[in-house]
């Protein structure tokens, strides 16, 4: 297998209503990194095309109003970047952003609040739909104080229908551990690159704690009114080793539109990456993990140049540094962007590079008991 099909189907559509079924998608080919990362937490695949099926009820997978996708592409195809929410890099190097000051994760460098305040303006500036909350929390007044039982993360109102929707949105990362000969896969198979999230813990975790909160009275009451639909909106990005997905992955309900990539050694990664003529690397800050990558031929680095740093970094002997040395590093490969963009280089696929040892430890943390969470909070194994 060559490195060009370990990646992700990146020419796939953003999809839904039918919109620019032929057309690159936005979140890969816009020049701008802050149209990139707002088309991706707006356009871009879910994760699932169907809760597993240990989840039943009226819990479902998010959709958006009818028309909405096709339109909202249509805006930040034409959409001045100067308008849209600064990137990570942009406000860890104190870019105002007044663009999005009415939320409170607007100025947050994590990752995953980065993705919650796009989504926030998405929501906000969309036709179809009217934001009616974000990030609200919801407290109950009890004899002991006043508990915070969660926050619900965005409530809409669908204009056509008069539907109210809660949505619970995440967007993930996970390598997926590929299980015994002979055993099923399972959602607790994809951990994190760190060791600590899991995807069907995830899944429990919003479907057991933080779905049911739309539905107590104190949510109802700081509402105003009832929720007629509560859904995941679920992103993100899986990899498997040396890209190979199992043959029964989807039947854990995973999209077959899914963006995905690999993950492998480092000798691994060598051996193939070195057979791949006129392509260049480069290391993705966790800041860039969300869209496509577009960097300088400045950024990029050769096969032999990223090995031996990869090399180094995996066998650093200083004890303070215990992190470097036991965390996978996501490699990009790299196209020429194309005569448009000259000096630029694309995205082509990515993936994990992991460190001695990771594979092992991935296994065992894969194999713990799942976390189960009550809606009251309680925590059974």
């Amino acid at each position: 297998m060559t490195v060009r099909e370990l990646g992700p189907d990146l020419a796939v559509s953003p999809g839904g209503d039918g919109a620019h079924r032929d057309a690159p998608p936005l979140w890969r080919h816009a020049a701008s990194p802050r149209t990139r990362d707002l088309a991706w937490c707006t356009l871009s695949p879910q994760l699932l095309a169907q809760l597993p099926a240990e989840y039943n009820g009226d819990t479902a997978l998010a959709r958006w109003p009818a028309g909405f996708r096709q339109a909202w592409q249509g805006w930040l195809q034409a959409a001045d970047p100067a308008v849209l929410p600064a990137t990570i890099t942009e406000l860890a190097s104190g870019v105002s952003d007044q663009t999005d000051a009415e939320t409170s994760a607007s100025r947050s460098l994590r990752l995953g609040r980065h993705a919650e305040r796009l989504l926030h303006f998405g929501l906000r500036h969309g036709e179809g739909l009217e934001l009616l909350a974000a990030n609200l929390p919801v407290r109950r007044a009890g004899s002991h104080g006043v508990q915070t039982l969660g926050e619900l993360d965005f409530v809409w109102r669908d204009t056509a229908s008069g539907a109210v929707v809660h949505w619970e949105m995440a967007a993930k990362f996970y390598l997926m551990v590929e299980p015994e000969a002979g055993a099923p896969s399972r959602t607790q198979d994809f951990v994190g690159p760190n060791l600590v999230d899991r995807l069907g813990d995830k899944l429990d975790h919003i479907v057991h704690r933080q779905l049911p909160l739309a539905r107590t009275p104190q949510a109802q009451a700081l509402l105003g009114r009832s929720v007629d639909r509560s859904e995941v909106y679920l992103l993100g990005w899986l990899f498997y080793r040396n890209g190979h997905k199992p043959a029964d992955l989807y039947s854990l309900g995973i999209a077959d539109d899914h963006l995905h990539g690999w993950w492998s050694s480092l000798e691994e990664w060598a051996a193939r990456a070195g057979g791949s003529a006129g392509t260049r690397w480069c290391r993705l800050q966790r800041s860039g993990w969300l869209s496509g990558a577009l960097v300088a031929d400045s950024e990029t680095e050769s096969v032999e140049t990223l090995r031996d740093a990869l090399a180094q970094r995996f066998a650093d002997p200083h004890h303070d540094r215990g992190w470097r040395r036991e965390s996978p590093v996501m490699l990009c490969e790299l196209e020429p962007a194309g005569p448009g963009l000259p000096g630029l280089w694309r995205e082509r696929s990515r993936g994990f590079v992991v460190p001695p040892g990771w594979e092992a430890r991935a296994r065992a943390r894969a194999a713990e008991p799942a976390v189960r969470q009550g809606e009251n909070g309680e925590v059974a194994r």
